[in-house]
């Protein structure tokens, strides 16, 4: 058995660097092609404007340190406290495996985080709920921040931008209100619970606890998800950390259409960006690679913008928030390897000792 146990952690590290290899591999594969597209830029981006190229890489930096922080604040929430310097990096690294790895980056993204608290003595409650409302209050307010863009930039009326927006943050309280109600808590839980047997490499005492014990595990569980609720002014602040990374994200495509001296079309430049999101959002290719560089290309085209300057501004644009984080979210896992906590000794659920 202690052969095997040895055995087994010797190829864990192999395994580690070639799953980074294959991830750095295939981000470098694909940049030529997007380079190709570009061809006509690269007398533009000869001469390129070096403090908006600075204001782009910044921009495009901080949007993620951002959304970092808005992860580290839903876990204080729950009374989990992580350094800073902590939360960043596993921020970093989910974005990069949502953004690189084919078909599967989203969901390795939610289960590295979730894998990573729980190795800090996050429970598994609060380590779900923080990455998971992170990601939904983030695609409301993307949603909400477009309707009122749209509406300033003169794209829809500007009444209807704004009515849009005030629905959507009051449909979303409304969700939450009702998801958070006790009765329909525990009902959703309980389905969630007898779906958890299904899921692979899961501990099988466990499964079959629950399976036997849903009612009771359910109710366990949403005692633990009601305490997780943020008071107003948590939420307010919970919301403008939410908002203000597309903010900044969207500052940095600005920035580097600035960089290039390419005229700014906020309309285009705006239903460009939005459409760019969807096609990360929808995980066909890894980070939306080919279809978010085409429709913002092609966006930037019917604007009036020439060839060059709008082939130069989408390059530098991905190039910084794709790329760019991709490359320094891969780094970071490799350098925390070796560094990261072991996994804690599993406890079975509480429910098994009433069987």
């Amino acid at each position: 058995m202690t052969g095997r146990v040895g055995l087994r952690n010797h190829w864990r590290p192999v395994a580690y660097w070639l799953f980074i290899g294959a991830a750095i591999g295939y981000l470098a594969w694909i940049a030529p092609g997007l380079a190709d597209q570009a061809a006509g830029a690269i007398a533009v981006l000869d001469h390129p404007r070096w403090g908006w190229l600075s204001v782009a890489v910044l921009c495009g930096v901080a949007a993620m340190v951002v959304y970092g922080e808005l992860h580290r604040q839903l876990l204080l929430v729950g009374g989990a406290r992580l350094s800073v310097a902590t939360v960043q990096r596993i921020a970093f690294v989910g974005n990069a495996v949502s953004i690189s790895v084919p078909v599967v980056g989203g969901a390795g993204s939610l289960a590295y985080a979730i894998d990573q608290l729980r190795r800090r003595r996050v429970d598994a409650a609060l380590a779900s709920w923080s990455v998971l409302v992170a990601g939904a209050v983030g695609m409301i307010t993307l949603l909400a921040l477009g309707a009122l863009g749209l509406g300033v930039v003169g794209r829809i009326p500007l009444l209807l931008g704004v009515s849009l927006a005030t629905f959507i943050g009051l449909a979303a309280a409304g969700v939450w209100k009702g998801l958070v109600h006790p009765a329909v808590l525990r009902g959703g839980l309980r389905r969630l619970v007898l779906l958890g047997r299904w899921i692979p490499g899961l501990c099988h005492t466990c499964s079959r606890a629950w399976t036997l014990r849903a009612d009771q595990v359910s109710a366990r569980l949403s005692t633990r998800i009601a305490l997780l609720r943020p008071s107003a002014p948590r939420w307010l602040g919970l919301v403008a950390l939410a908002a203000l990374p597309w903010v900044l994200d969207f500052a940095s495509l600005a920035a580097s259409a600035l960089a290039v001296g390419s005229p700014v079309p906020w309309g285009a430049l705006l239903v460009g960006f939005l459409l760019l999101q969807a096609s990360v959002a929808l995980q066909i290719f890894p980070g939306g690679a080919g279809l978010a560089e085409t429709s913002l290309l092609t966006l930037l085209l019917t604007s009036g913008v020439a060839v060059a300057p709008a082939a130069a501004s989408v390059l530098i644009y991905r190039s910084i928030t794709w790329l760019g984080m991709a490359l320094v979210g891969w780094a970071l896992y490799a350098l925390s390897i070796h560094t990261a906590p072991p996994r804690h000794l599993h406890r079975h659920t509480p429910e098994l000792s009433h069987l």
